[in-house]
């Protein structure tokens, strides 16, 4: 009895709901005017029934909307990323075809100025040990290429870098004028001074990568300020390096007895650390 009651009631307020509805919608084409009781009573319905879909599946929507944007986002990040990635790549090549465009035209400057004077045979460095990095290096070119022993090594811009010392068909090893046993030495001469005196160049035993001046003679009461800065250059006696390949700039001046000027400190000219591209060099006319 209860169960049929219960059914009697669904069915007298759907029934009741559907009347409702018809009412409203033969006066909702009127316009203008209050709303009428059935039509609240709908218009009430339709707004709680609304609200209580509406939120969960505004929420759903707005959260599947989030995950989209978010992989947009990630996809414009990682494309933003390889972008960067590209540009730092193209800006690094960019550095180095400046740096090598550099050299280039400092040995094209050098070749130019020095052509009627000297045989010059261009070179990279291909070889180079951390345990000798002072004292010896080997070049891409040899005895096919016209290199032969004591000839002069110098860098892009003319400075002396040292002399071949072992050579085989396509490469050839050089020993530095920073090596503490070059032999010898390098005969030079203080050009800027108007004394230009000469001494003998050797590697430092105490300062590795500057060079030590040993002064030929006295230079009597000679100021330091006359000599610290001023340039050092080959002096040309001797079958190995040509007159005026610059050396280096005197830093420091050693003073012995009676106030005389002994030896000095000099500072390569060459970047020794840094060398990638250089010049065998002999003067025009002497026999290689």
């Amino acid at each position: 009895m209860s169960r049929y009651l219960t059914s009697r009631r669904l069915f007298l307020i759907l029934g009741s709901f559907i009347v409702l509805m018809i009412i409203a919608g033969l006066t909702l084409s009127q316009t203008g005017r209050r709303a009428t009781f059935p039509e609240r009573v709908l218009m009430d319905v339709q707004s709680a029934v609304s609200s209580i879909v509406y939120r969960p599946v505004s929420k759903l929507t707005g959260f599947f909307a989030g995950l989209t944007n978010l992989r947009q986002m990630y996809e414009e990040n990682a494309a933003l990323k390889q972008e960067m990635e590209n540009y730092q790549a193209l800006r690094a090549q960019l550095t180095d075809a400046q740096a090598e465009n550099q050299r280039l035209e400092t040995m094209l400057h050098f070749y130019q100025r020095t052509a009627s004077q000297l045989h010059e045979i261009p070179a990279a460095v291909v070889g180079r040990e951390p345990s000798e990095w002072n004292s010896a290096l080997t070049i891409n070119v040899g005895s096919a290429n016209g290199v032969a022993p004591n000839m002069a090594v110098v860098a892009p811009d003319g400075s002396l870098v040292g002399r071949v010392d072992t050579v085989s068909a396509h490469s050839a090893r050089v020993v530095l004028i920073t090596d503490t046993e070059l032999g010898d030495g390098v005969s030079a001469l203080v050009e800027a001074s108007h004394m230009q005196p000469f001494g003998v160049i050797t590697g430092s035993t105490s300062n590795p990568g500057e060079l030590n001046l040993d002064f030929l003679g006295q230079i009597i009461q000679l100021p330091a300020s006359q000599l610290v800065g001023d340039e050092v250059v080959t002096s040309g006696l001797g079958d190995v390096f040509p007159r005026g390949l610059v050396i280096g700039t005197i830093t420091k001046v050693i003073y012995g007895a009676h106030n005389t000027a002994k030896a000095a400190i000099v500072q390569p000219a060459a970047q020794m650390d840094f060398l990638q591209d250089v010049f065998v060099v002999r003067a025009q006319g002497s026999t290689p």
